[in-house]
C-alpha cells in the first residue's frame, strides 16, 4: 500500500481507545470514516482507499467505537483499520506540533479585487475526484442576418455540472479554452452546455438562454483525475455545416479511459430551446404572458428537465440570482 503503517500498536490502541471513551452513543462517524464505509459498501478496494487517503492527504479525526464496529461490518480488512488508526495518530501529532492554527497571509490589494467563483458546492463537495474542465468556443452566432454585425449581441457559453455552473466563456477568445479546475463527486454526473446572452436595459435585464440538447452523463470514480474538454464550433447564422451531428464536441477522460466522448454534436441550432425560467424572468407572470414571449414559452423547457440523475437539481431561479451578482460575467476558476 501506498501509505506506510509507522504507528507502534500501543499507540494504534490508545487512539482507538481513546475515540472509544469520547464516542457518545449517538455521535455520527468521523465524516472521513463515514466516506470509507460508503466506498467499501460500494465494494471499492482497500488499495483504491488507501490511495485515495494518500492523494486527497485525508486524515480521520477520530474512528472509535462505533468507527470500527462500521468499518468491520462493511468488510474493512485489518491493515485498512490499522491505515485509519495511523492517520489519527499523524493527525494528532500535526495538531500537538502545530499547537494552533496557522495564520492566514494578510490578503493583498489584489486578493481584495478578486471576485470569488461561484460555482456551487455538489462539484466542490470533499472526497471528490480532482478534474480539470477545458472549455472551448468559437463565435456562437445564432442571427442569421449580418453576423459580423457589430450589433449583434455575442451568445456567451456556459456550462453546468449536475446543474449546478462550473464554467463559462466568450466566442471572442477565439477558441482559446477557459480552464477551472474542482472536485467532482464519484458516482453517476451530468454536463449541460447553455447558450446565455444578458443585457442590461433601463427597466432591469432582459434574459435569453438556448439550452444545446445534448445531456453528457458519465461515471466519475476514485482514482486517477478526471480531464473534461469541451468545444463549440464556430455557428454562423442558422447551421449550415455538412457534418452530421452538431456544433458540439466533447471528451471526458479519467487515466486512460474514456468515458464519455463526441465529435459533433447538439443538432441545428435553431432547433435549441430556450429555459423557461430566463423566458419568465423577462415579466411579471402574474400579468400573464406578454405578446413578445408567447413563442419563447410556446417551445421552452423547465430547468429541472434537463437534469435526470443528478438528483434534485439547483433552481434556476437561484443561479440567476447567482450570476446577477456578477453582473452576469462571473470569474473564471
Amino acid at each position: 500500500m501506498a501509505l506506510q503503517i509507522w504507528v507502534g500498536l500501543p499507540l494504534l490502541l490508545a487512539v482507538a481507545a481513546e475515540g472509544a471513551e469520547t464516542s457518545a452513543p449517538n455521535r455520527p462517524l468521523d465524516p472521513i470514516v463515514s466516506e470509507v464505509v460508503e466506498m467499501l459498501n460500494a465494494e471499492v478496494s482497500d488499495g483504491l482507499i488507501v490511495q485515495w487517503l494518500e492523494s486527497t492527504d485525508r486524515k480521520p479525526a477520530d474512528v472509535g467505537s462505533r468507527g470500527l464496529i462500521a468499518l468491520t461490518e462493511a468488510g474493512a480488512s485489518e491493515q485498512l483499520i490499522e491505515t485509519l488508526l495511523a492517520l489519527v495518530g499523524e493527525r494528532r501529532e500535526g495538531e500537538i506540533a502545530a499547537g494552533h492554527q496557522p495564520a492566514k497571509e494578510p490578503r493583498t490589494v489584489e486578493d481584495a479585487d478578486a471576485r470569488i467563483p461561484i460555482a456551487g458546492s455538489p462539484p466542490a463537495t470533499q472526497g471528490g475526484v480532482k478534474a480539470t474542465i477545458r472549455l472551448g468556443a468559437k463565435q456562437a452566432w445564432v442571427d442569421e442576418d449580418e453576423p459580423d454585425s457589430p450589433r449583434d449581441q455575442r451568445w456567451d457559453v456556459y456550462l453546468y455540472l449536475d446543474s449546478e455552473f462550473v464554467a463559462w466563456t466568450r466566442p471572442d477568445l477565439k477558441g482559446k479554452p477557459v480552464e477551472a479546475h474542482l472536485a467532482i463527486r464519484p458516482g453517476h454526473r451530468e454536463l449541460r452546455v447553455v447558450l446565455q446572452r444578458y443585457e442590461e436595459l433601463r427597466k432591469g435585464w432582459s434574459y435569453e438562454s438556448l439550452s444545446i440538447p445534448t445531456l453528457v452523463a458519465f461515471e466519475a470514480q476514485f482514482g486517477d483525475p478526471i480531464e473534461i474538454e469541451v468545444d463549440l464550433k464556430r455557428i454562423w447564422g442558422l447551421w449550415r455545416e455538412r457534418k452530421q451531428g452538431g456544433p458540439l464536441s466533447y471528451v471526458i477522460r479519467q487515466g486512460v479511459n474514456v468515458l464519455a466522448e463526441s465529435t459533433g454534436t447538439g443538432g441545428n441550432p435553431d432547433h435549441w430551446q430556450p429555459i423557461c425560467e430566463d423566458v419568465e424572468a423577462n415579466f411579471d407572470a402574474s400579468d400573464g404572458v406578454p405578446k413578445a414571449f408567447r413563442n419563447s414559452m410556446s417551445r421552452c423547457i423547465r430547468w429541472e428537465t434537463l437534469w435526470t440523475g443528478a438528483g434534485k437539481s439547483t433552481s434556476r431561479a437561484d443561479i440567476l440570482e447567482q450570476l446577477a451578482e456578477y453582473d452576469f460575467e462571473p470569474p473564471v476558476r
